[in-house]
């Protein structure tokens, strides 16, 4: 309860007013207080108090009655049972009088102001006590009481709100002038307070009159160490518990810092503390709060032996798990448009005073597994100055789980494998510029391939070639052709040199292949594909429009790597990340945050076509270093930049989305003839770190969560449309074979026997299929170039057989001999049964040859 006995209180009459503000006046002047010059108009106070104390003391400054009290906010993650880090101008936590001990109540009206009860607001006998004291003492104490202090207190923090220093000035100053308008503020302010309230106090412990209504208050403004605001926070800084639950020596201990709170810190002075709260329960004895036997006991106890300090986790630096999560969920509070609205606070300013409680969508186990699997790929510290960062992203909401890197986080970022800068995010997000994703683009352009129709089986070629300017589209840079240099990429490790289908090239990370699928496909659609998956430059400029693009040139983050695999992950549906999963406020009411924002940007069918070849690349491609335990399935992407800078590994089952980063995030260091963690890479690629960190994650986070498998992709995107065969016949060999490739399909060289060509030397004499035959992309077409020289075969006829007549019986067992296949005679199929199944079809067209007749 708040006292022992309120007892009711009598209004103070004119002539007690001005006796005790005359007994103030003549003992200020011969202590030294009033200034030269000032009078107090006493006539003008005497004639005019009958008319009651709101009229006789102006009426109250608006700041009194609408005073917000700054509060600290504090971050957890999706749990909201564990805090990630608080945030405050002022540690503060308001609380209502009946979550406040009973004893912290007494003990802080003990040795602050003995006759609250009693008095009006300003305490006449307190005046002439102070007067006394300052006559023949040293000391000078104001005489001030609670309802006092409150106000001082209150008009000091709108003025530090304001920024106004003047008023902080005015708030503070050692003055009558601020004395006097302080008394009258304080009885005006309890009149009213007493008007809405009510004046008889009960013994519930939760407000019901003026006076409880004013103790609240000032047990909430009041401060209680070095930026320590209120009885909440101080019950929790020193004693870890809440204030509802301090004893009478915490109570007391608490109580006696306000009057100095850097001379009766506990934690500094534990000495001088304890004389002041020795002090606090001699006054408590006093005024029967306390037996003799306990005051005894409480006094013979130490300040160190009561203190059980919980300092506050201020900022994100003091977030042990997820520091970079952390600051990432800062940076979306100071700018996204939902806590920036016109004519409101700032975002900023909410989380430093709004008292807000941030629930995330941080899932802290997996964060944990992070750390520890990005740290033990590479210590914070190691020599090479490379670092590595993971975000893990729920696949069907964006949202995030998992943020993280092996560095530590340090706002000032002086000491090694220390950084400020959150290598996941965008530099508007607190991150850097980004790092090339290498081949983690190789999927949005598979994206634009099968959106504009074509198939995984489609054939492409895999021959280094040098493409000319004019051989790109770029339809959104108008009639002006792209007009850059001739460009001519490269393969690792000699992969590639011939052609083969778009699902093989996905899955060997062949880069000639994909910059022939580019060289098919306009530039423009390519960037609008990379946008709608969400792809964007983490430094903040334009997608630029270049067929490097589809080598992974343009930096971005992992955070950005991680939301395009989401799209893929969730059939399409691409979600824009969230970090909040709801706010309160401090009158726990929900706080807007920002909206979930999801939308089907490509269809499920080319969403499971790019997801079906990505898992190709883990099951038997340049990932497989990333295959899951238990063979769960999973697809991804490895991405190794130029010169071997960035390596990175894009991967995701049903249930987790998550991407690798390893780089120099200073700047783009050649990844050759490298040592990492003590080990030695004379090249580093995503397969040789990020793939198996990758895994180690994937692995452990997903623990025994349910195997789900992938959707099969569409016969169309897997095969294609039936496509008509090309006529090649007539032309050069190098020709034909760019035909075939440009039409979709693989091709066979063969040699047919004929002895009057009507075509130039080298030229292509037949084909099979014939010219204008349906069949699927990637089917394979084999064309016959002229020899005057008979197979072997055809001098070596058994006995007894007629070259004109396929024998019965034989076929299979010794015969045909193995070039039959590629070469038989005029009139013979190749084999006595159909063609294969993926050349079957329907021939619209009349072709000038057959390499097998039919």
């Amino acid at each position: 309860m708040a006292s022992d006995s309120p007892r009711p209180r009598a209004r103070v009459t004119p002539v007690q007013l001005v006796t005790a503000l005359l007994l103030f006046v003549v003992f200020s002047v011969m202590g030294g207080f009033l200034v030269a010059g000032l009078a107090l108009p006493v006539a003008t106070v005497a004639g005019s108090a009958t008319k009651g104390t709101a009229s006789l003391f102006e009426e109250l400054p608006q700041e009194l009655s609408q005073t917000k009290l700054p509060q600290s906010s504090s971050i957890y993650d999706r749990t909201g049972t564990h805090l990630l880090a608080t945030f405050y101008n002022q540690n503060r936590v308001v609380v209502p009088l009946d979550r406040i001990s009973p004893w912290i109540q007494k003990a802080v009206v003990a040795v602050e102001d003995k006759r609250f009860w009693q008095h009006h607001g300003v305490d006449g006998e307190g005046l002439v006590r102070a007067a006394y004291v300052n006559l023949t003492s040293a000391n000078s104490p104001g005489g001030s009481t609670l309802t006092q202090q409150l106000v001082k207190n209150t008009l000091l923090q709108n003025a530090i709100q304001a920024d106004d220093f003047e008023a902080q000035q005015a708030a503070t100053e050692v003055s009558v002038t601020r004395k006097i308008k302080e008394w009258r503020l304080a009885l005006a302010f309890e009149e009213n307070v007493d008007r809405e309230y009510g004046t008889h106090c009960t013994t519930a412990p939760e407000v019901d009159c003026g006076k409880k209504q004013i103790l609240e208050q000032y047990l909430n403004i009041a401060q209680f160490g070095l930026n320590i605001y209120g009885v909440e926070s101080a019950a929790q800084f020193y004693f870890g518990k809440p204030a509802a639950e301090l004893d009478a020596l915490q109570a007391a201990t608490i109580a006696g810092i306000t009057q100095n709170p850097s001379k009766w810190d506990p934690v500094r002075y534990p000495e001088q503390a304890k004389q002041r709260r020795d002090v606090v329960l001699g006054v408590m004895y006093e005024q029967d709060m306390l037996t003799r036997a306990q005051y005894d006991e409480l006094r013979a106890t130490t300040v160190e032996d009561t203190l059980d300090l919980h300092r506050p986790k201020f900022s994100c630096s003091a977030s042990v798990d997820a520091p970079f999560f952390c600051d990432y969920v800062t940076k979306v509070i100071k700018f996204d448009d939902v806590f920036n609205r016109a004519g409101e606070e700032s975002g900023t300013d909410l989380l430093y005073r709004g008292g807000l409680k941030i629930i995330t969508t941080l899932d802290l186990h997996k964060q944990k597994i992070a750390n520890q699997e990005l740290r033990k790929s590479l210590p914070p510290k190691d020599k090479s100055g490379f670092a590595m960062a993971m975000v893990a992203l729920e696949p069907k909401t964006g949202q995030v789980l998992v943020m993280a890197q092996n560095r530590d986080f340090d706002p000032t970022a002086k000491e090694a494998g220390s950084t400020a800068i959150n290598y996941a995010v965008d530099r508007k997000w607190g991150g850097s510029r980004g790092f090339s994703p290498g081949s983690t683009f190789k999927p949005i352009i598979l994206s634009q391939w099968l959106n504009s129709n074509h198939s995984l089986s489609q054939v492409v070629t895999g021959y280094q070639r040098k493409y000319e300017p004019s051989s790109w589209q770029a339809s959104c840079l108008g009639d002006k052709p792209y007009t850059g240099e001739p460009w001519s990429p490269a393969n690792v490790d000699g992969v590639g040199g011939y052609s083969m289908s778009v699902l093989k090239a996905t899955q060997n990370s062949v880069n000639t292949a994909y910059a022939a699928i580019a060289n098919q496909l306009d530039l423009c659609s390519v960037r609008d594909m990379a946008e709608n998956l969400g792809f964007h430059r983490a430094d903040g400029a334009e997608f630029e429009v270049v067929p490097s693009v589809v080598l992974g040139t343009q930096n971005a983050s992992p955070l950005t790597m991680a939301s395009v695999a989401q799209t893929f992950a969730n059939g399409g549906v691409h979600c824009d990340p969230i970090a909040i999963l709801k706010i309160k406020d401090a009158q726990g009411n929900e706080y807007p945050v920002p909206p979930k924002n999801c939308a089907q940007v490509i269809s499920k069918d080319i969403a499971t076509g790019v997801t079906y070849a990505m898992q190709q690349v883990i099951k038997a491609g340049s990932g497989v270093s990333a295959q899951l335990k238990g063979n769960r399935p999973a697809a991804g992407k490895t991405g190794t930049s130029q010169l071997n800078a960035h390596t990175w590994f894009m991967g995701f089952t049903p249930q987790l989305v998550a991407t690798v980063w390893l780089g120099n995030p200073n700047r783009d260091q050649p990844g050759h003839n490298i040592r990492l963690n003590g080990k030695f890479y004379p090249y580093l690629y995503g397969s040789s770190v990020s793939a198996p960190t990758w895994k180690r994650f994937m692995d452990r986070a997903l623990g025994n969560a349910e195997m789900k498998g992938f959707d099969e992709p569409s016969d169309a995107i897997l095969y294609g449309a039936r496509i008509d065969v090309p006529d090649v016949v007539g032309l050069p060999e190098k020709e034909a074979q760019a035909a075939i490739s440009a039409a979709g399909f693989q091709f066979k060289a063969s040699i047919r026997y004929t002895t009057n060509s009507p075509y130039p030397a080298g030229s292509v004499v037949a084909q099979y299929p014939s010219a204008g035959y349906q069949m699927r992309s990637g089917s394979y077409v084999t064309y016959y170039l002229p020899t005057s020289s008979l197979p072997s075969w055809w001098y070596n006829w058994p006995s007894d057989w007629d070259p004109n007549v396929p024998p019965a019986g034989y076929w299979g067992s010794t015969w045909p001999p193995a070039s039959w296949a590629d070469n038989p005679p005029s009139g013979w199929n190749p084999t006595p049964s159909d063609p294969p199944a993926d050349n079957s079809g329907t021939n619209n067209g009349n072709g000038r040859g057959n390499g097998g007749g039919n």
